[in-house]
């Protein structure tokens, strides 16, 4: 069957899309796509794997967590009914772009973001408005409150990827006190910043905060996350998911992290430790610019320019991420911070280019 017959099936805001990548030669220490550096201890390895051998495998999990839902409300401090539970915090953002957006509608977002905000829109015929961060990746306050007044659906990262810069809480709460729509706030990053928008969700009822469980928890291999909102809300998101989303593997091993929030914070504490002392250290290299973030992970720029230091940490074992086709990160590559011994062959890496 001829190919062009094969692509008329395809919807065109599909087929004008590039697929989504992440590029994964072989290396020693990633450091691409901000994961935690640590896997987790094996006793709770073997606590996941007990628990699971003693459920049944042959019957569907709930059709909806509502025990893990119990357990993030008494964490986030809202109703069980006002959260959402996902694959990840991309199947909410995917839920939340099925039931809301209709074609022809305004979505806006910052510039530079998570590219995954213009492929859930644009796959539903939406029209994409960007405010652009300016040179610092700072946010132009009065062109988002313009650009989000009449747009259906806002979605700002907070802190912002692949920036690692924080939106003031101040400016959230105007946008979702202005917009006529939905504001949605993915705090994916919110563990390493400890500022969150949670508070605002009381007063404005337009407000949905997303969350993963694939940073700060280490849980990037089960694929799961949640959203709090409005109760009238989160009724309807829940439609946008398919039934029984939630497989028993993910929704054990989450349950015993949280279990042991412990030591996901005392993680935390090291990576934003790990962090500072790692961008301060670049920094002290001739032409190299590491920039300040609130997120695990930084942008790093280097006299030899994004492409050559990429070939050359890959030369190395060193996987990063090159975000050069990003708006205003043309000559910069994304990093994570990673443990202390990768954060230490990183630094000598980049000192021995430069």
């Amino acid at each position: 069957m001829p190919e062009k017959q094969i692509k008329s099936w395809i919807k065109p805001e599909v087929l004008s899309q590039p697929a989504y990548h992440v590029e994964s030669p072989r290396h020693r220490i990633k450091l691409n796509q901000n994961e935690c550096p640590w896997d987790w201890p094996e006793e709770l390895k073997r606590k996941i794997v007990e628990r699971l051998s003693s459920v049944s495998w042959n019957r569907y999990p709930g059709l909806v967590p509502e025990k893990l839902k119990d357990k993030l409300s008494e964490i986030v401090r809202v109703a069980p009914n006002q959260i959402v539970v996902g694959k990840g915090s991309n199947e909410v953002l995917q839920a939340l772009a099925t039931v809301i957006l209709r074609p022809g509608d305004t979505v806006c977002t910052l510039a530079p973001t998570f590219a995954v905000y213009r492929l859930l829109s644009e796959q539903r015929s939406a029209k994409m408005v960007e405010s652009f961060l300016d040179k610092r990746f700072r946010v132009d306050a009065k062109d988002l409150l313009e650009k989000s007044h009449q747009a259906r659906m806002t979605i700002l990262c907070n802190p912002n990827s692949p920036t690692g810069t924080l939106i003031p809480l101040g400016l959230i709460e105007e946008v979702a006190g202005e917009s006529t729509g939905v504001v949605i706030l993915d705090e994916a990053y919110v563990d390493f910043s400890g500022v969150s928008a949670l508070p605002l969700l009381e007063s404005y009822p337009n407000l949905i905060i997303t969350r993963t469980f694939s940073k700060a928890f280490a849980l990037a291999g089960f694929r799961i996350g949640y959203a709090v909102m409005a109760e009238t809300l989160a009724h309807e998101v829940q439609k946008g998911l398919l039934p029984f989303n939630i497989d028993l593997p993910s929704l054990i091993a989450t349950e015993i992290i949280l279990e042991n929030r412990a030591l996901v914070q005392a993680r935390v504490k090291q990576i934003i430790r790990g962090r500072e002392q790692l961008i301060s250290r670049l920094n002290t290299l001739d032409g190299v610019t590491a920039w300040s973030s609130h997120a695990n992970f930084f942008l790093l720029e280097t006299p030899q320019g994004p492409k050559k230091t990429f070939e050359f940490l890959l030369s190395r074992g060193i996987l990063v991420r090159d975000v050069s086709g990003y708006l205003r990160c043309e000559n910069m590559l994304r990093v994570t911070v990673g443990s202390p011994e990768e954060n230490k062959i990183l630094y000598q890496a980049i000192k021995d280019l430069t």
